[in-house]
């Protein structure tokens, strides 16, 4: 299938993720997407939604967060839009020391990391008070 999306608007909890999470799976249904399709789409929705989450709000703040996927041509994307604290994530953390065990990482950025490589593509825009965050899937592997 090619020219689908769906949309999902939640409210800026972690516990949106079930709702998320239902939308989605029945967008990969609808689309046929593979396995490996549906974990890196879920992965990178988490790891995004989760981040503006926990970090872009003050304590109690409320807002509503659109999340669209959609295919196009074979190409998985999806746009995040929120009103959290500004956050570029179309820049590219430091790769991992591959010498450290994973116990002794700090903690952050390993989540972005993972979204850039699962990513084609990311931009990001400041729409006035709004985050637009827009990235293409790689093509998983088979």
């Amino acid at each position: 299938m090619t020219g689908s999306s769906c949309t999902v608007s939640v409210d800026n909890s972690l516990d949106e993720l079930e709702r998320i999470y239902a939308a989605f799976e029945a967008f990969i249904e609808r689309c046929g997407l593979t396995a490996a399709a549906r974990h890196a789409l879920l992965l990178v929705t988490e790891e995004l939604f989760a981040n503006s989450v926990r970090y872009g709000y003050d304590e109690g703040a409320r807002d509503t967060i659109s999340l669209t996927v959609g295919l196009h041509q074979g190409d998985i994307s999806l746009t995040i839009r929120d009103r959290a604290r500004p956050f570029d994530v179309s820049k590219p953390p430091r790769a991992p020391d591959q010498n450290e065990s994973l116990e002794d990482m700090d903690i952050g950025g390993l989540g972005l990391f993972l979204v850039h490589e699962f990513a084609q593509s990311i931009t990001y825009d400041r729409d006035g008070t709004t985050n637009v965050t827009e990235l293409v899937l790689k093509e998983p592997a088979a």
